[in-house]
């Protein structure tokens, strides 16, 4: 997946973003250095979480027909979400940053613990426990009863641990699932810590300049299928949001492009 940069130096000079984009390969760290046509060199921090850039990734994994690797990246950003909703519920009760980071290294590398965080931090947020989770999610199938559909997480522990080959079918409804677990909370957030989201933005993006070595860092937001800043809420079901995400990525490869 490549994402496309506009030179700010540009549309500095300009007056108006340039009408060739810059197509970058995708980064972990979300910090992207490009040079355009005219030669002026660009760093763009882009404004997305990891989780939401993550199911995307999964999301056009799906369209390609990559089942199995649509399940991982779907799986990952959910993860990366836990993580997300524990920060901000940390920023809203007075926690520094640089805390938090320090308490949830040593739990950075087990989704367990991680769920754990998550669970207790929405009790003392919501002062009930959170009900349904995840894990325990089935989709319906219409070839099967629901008692034989195994929950999320033993299908996520076949496909990623199992070797499983999900079908298309079996990845939108387990899919929807977590499409639906994530807004639901992001809902949740916007009501009661909407102020603490847009300071758990801050410092994602602060991150990405503390690793630019001094340098100017311009921001910009992409498009994704789960999404902070979006003011409406979710598609019915993710198989209605799919059709917008092609469309987004044929209008994204019909471009002009440059190479960084």
């Amino acid at each position: 997946m490549r994402l496309p940069i506009s030179c700010m130096e540009c549309f500095r000079v300009d007056g108006h973003p340039s009408d060739v984009a810059i197509s970058v390969e995708l980064r972990g760290d979300g910090l992207y250095r490009a040079t355009c046509p005219q030669g002026h060199i660009t760093l763009t921090a882009i404004q997305e979480q990891k989780f939401e850039v993550l199911f995307d990734l999964g999301a056009m994994a799906l369209l390609d027909g990559y089942t199995r690797e649509a399940v991982s990246s779907i799986a990952a950003s959910l993860e990366l979400f836990f993580e997300y909703y524990v920060l901000v519920v940390s920023l809203k009760h007075g926690t520094e940053y640089e805390q938090f980071s320090k308490a949830w290294n040593p739990i950075s590398n087990f989704s367990e613990r991680q769920l754990g965080a998550l669970l207790f931090v929405y009790l003392l947020e919501n002062k009930k426990a959170l009900e349904p989770l995840i894990l325990e999610g089935k989709p319906q199938f219409d070839d099967r009863s629901r008692r034989d559909t195994p929950p999320w997480n033993a299908f996520r522990n076949n496909v990623i641990h199992k070797g499983y080959i999900p079908s298309e079918v079996e990845v939108i409804e387990y899919g929807n699932l977590v499409y639906q677990f994530i807004y639901r909370l992001i809902g949740e957030l916007k009501v009661g810590a909407a102020e603490f989201m847009g300071k758990a933005t801050f410092h994602h993006l602060a991150c990405g300049r503390g690793a630019s070595a001094g340098q100017p860092v311009s921001t910009m937001s992409v498009p994704t299928l789960i999404s902070l800043v979006r003011a409406q809420g979710p598609a019915p079901h993710l198989r209605d949001a799919l059709p917008g995400l092609e469309k987004y990525r044929r209008w994204l490869y019909a471009r002009p492009q440059s190479n960084a």
